[in-house]
């Protein structure tokens, strides 16, 4: 199985967590999501891409999803923040060329939350390494936009 889970969230806790550091981001529903604002990067979904494989069934790509959820509960800009904090994630999730299919704005019970949710998909293949000179060996995934 081709697996980018902790390549995404890395990836895009190094990259807002200077922009956004008072932004809890973390990898799953925990209890971590109690303070706001928070940003959850979860993977949905990890399917083999089928005209990739080859007859003997081996995984040369797979479709991945992910959903990045923001949070917020800051009196008069909640939804302001979910938007930024979520706009920012997106430009992260495109530079890895991630395409996004999907973006809501649920309502919550309680209406001093708000929450912003979006989806992403890429095709990825398989690894390989690549040598960054002595002893230095890189691990790189190609990933596709279809």
């Amino acid at each position: 199985m081709i697996n980018i889970e902790s390549l995404v969230f890395d990836t895009v806790y190094t990259q807002l967590s200077t922009s956004h550091p008072e932004v809890n981001i973390s990898d799953g529903y925990d209890e971590r999501m109690a303070t706001y604002p928070n940003l959850v990067v979860i993977a949905t979904g990890n399917v083999p891409y089928q005209s990739a494989n080859t007859d003997d069934c081996a995984e040369n790509c797979t479709r991945v999803t992910f959903q990045l959820e923001a949070t917020s509960n800051k009196t008069g800009t909640a939804r302001s923040e979910c938007v930024k904090l979520l706009a920012d994630a997106d430009t992260v999730m495109q530079s890895m060329k991630f395409r996004r299919t999907y973006m809501s704005e649920p309502q919550n019970i309680d209406r001093t939350i708000w929450r912003r949710y979006a989806r992403y998909e890429a095709i990825v293949g398989k690894p390989y390494k690549v040598n960054e000179g002595q002893q230095n060996e890189k691990t790189v995934y190609q990933m596709y936009r279809r």
